[in-house]
């Protein structure tokens, strides 16, 4: 688990180098229009116009983000660059190509491919040596490590959220028991992801399940899983967002957050309403109607499911609303990752705002909206006409 996610982390971290490079590391550059390869620069630090702080900075940079530099340490170019070379060799998604790496130049360097998921998956990368070939071997095996230990997560969220509906159904055992359930088939959301208060990501889920996660960016997209929670990648940040000017200092804290929201956050619509689990190392800050106290409101990580959205609390609102009129109940749930937030901010300062829409709510609260203008017809009608008879029939909740 440990090493996947530092693999992941290192791809990352490459790509991010290459495509902000904007000259900080001389050579290092994409060898292909299409960004699946790129140069690095590889002067030997034994030469004599080998500059530390030009050629060898790429290999100083790893190793800052690695914490392998404290402040105060001596220049170890060698040093910085085998720890680099290594981290290279060994992780499965990177593979050095040689025919296109030219080592015989003043300015020599190496030309390495990211590898596609399809071909990690699948086994299908061509390894030199033994040692090479058994590294892929145990990355298939951590994979499918990591994706049994996430099936035993979801479940494990499953039951728990089980155990609490069980409770209030046992405190309202006088309530008919379909008024309390609803139809898996209408569970559904309506996400929509905001970096920097512009939008870059909107659809619809239809399920009673999600997760919300950032992975590092695919040349592919991942294969679907079945028999797990569908999942939104959040996406790289849009070249609309990157060409604002003066947005640097806020693009870096948005990459760098990004990072921090692998594994993501977890939503799951039960009996009695909506429950999140955050299951990433980034903090997460959630709004919604129900929320029993004023202010931000923290999602603490590896504890039970916290509830964000309140069936029952929205059906006794509904109620309300259908009879005597006012706001209509809110059907939207907000997550701030990696910053506090409350409904008194504005959502567009913040770098990744998630706003989650219930469309079956939202269907129920348009009904009654619909309810209460055919009352108010019906009313001024037989205000005009006299008495008319009104026959109402229960309706179940859905």
């Amino acid at each position: 688990m440990a090493r996947i996610r530092s693999t992941r982390r290192l791809r990352c971290w490459m790509v991010d180098q290459v495509n902000i490079n904007s000259g900080r590391y001389r050579g290092l550059i994409w060898d292909d229009d299409a960004k699946t390869m790129f140069r690095i620069p590889w002067k030997h630090a034994g030469k004599q116009d080998f500059r530390s702080e030009e050629d060898g900075a790429i290999f100083k940079a790893w190793a800052v983000f690695k914490g392998k530099l404290p402040d105060g340490s001596n220049a170890d170019p060698a040093s910085w660059k085998t720890r680099l070379r290594c981290a290279l060799n060994k992780s499965p998604e990177f593979q050095e190509v040689n025919e296109r790496s030219q080592m015989d130049i003043p300015e020599p360097y190496k030309v390495y491919r990211l590898v596609p998921m399809s071909e990690q998956a699948l086994g299908t990368v061509n390894m030199k040596s033994p040692a090479k070939a058994g590294g892929r071997k145990r990355k298939c095996s951590d994979s499918e490590k990591m994706e049994e230990e996430e099936e035993v997560e979801v479940k494990q969220m499953k039951e728990e959220i089980e155990k609490i509906v069980h409770i209030v159904l046992q405190d309202q055992v006088d309530k008919p028991l379909d008024i309390l359930k609803s139809e898996r088939s209408q569970d559904s959301y309506h996400v929509s992801v905001k970096y920097l208060g512009r939008e870059v990501l909107k659809c619809v889920v239809i399920g009673s399940d999600v997760r919300i996660a950032y992975q590092p960016s695919l040349p592919v997209p991942p294969m679907p899983m079945t028999d797990r929670f569908p999942c939104i990648q959040l996406p790289e940040p849009p070249s609309t967002l990157t060409s604002s000017p003066g947005i640097g200092p806020q693009l870096q804290a948005l990459s760098n957050l990004l990072y921090l929201m692998e594994k993501g956050v977890m939503l799951t619509t039960s009996e009695n309403g909506v429950y999140a689990r955050r299951s990433c190392v980034g903090q997460i800050f959630w709004t919604g109607p129900h929320s029993a106290t004023v202010g931000p409101h923290k999602m603490n990580r590896a504890v039970e499911p916290e509830k964000l959205f309140d069936k029952e609390v929205f059906r006794m609102e509904l109620d309300h609303f259908r009879s005597c009129g006012g706001d209509p109940p809110r059907c939207d749930i907000t997550l701030c990752f990696g910053e506090e937030f409350s409904d008194t901010e504005d959502p567009s300062s913040k770098l990744i705002i998630t706003q989650i829409t219930l469309p079956w709510a939202q269907q129920q609260v348009k009904e009654a909206e619909e309810f209460r203008e055919s009352m108010t017809y019906l009313r001024d009608f037989a205000s005009q006409s006299g008495d008319v008879t009104i026959n109402l029939v229960p309706i179940p909740y859905p």
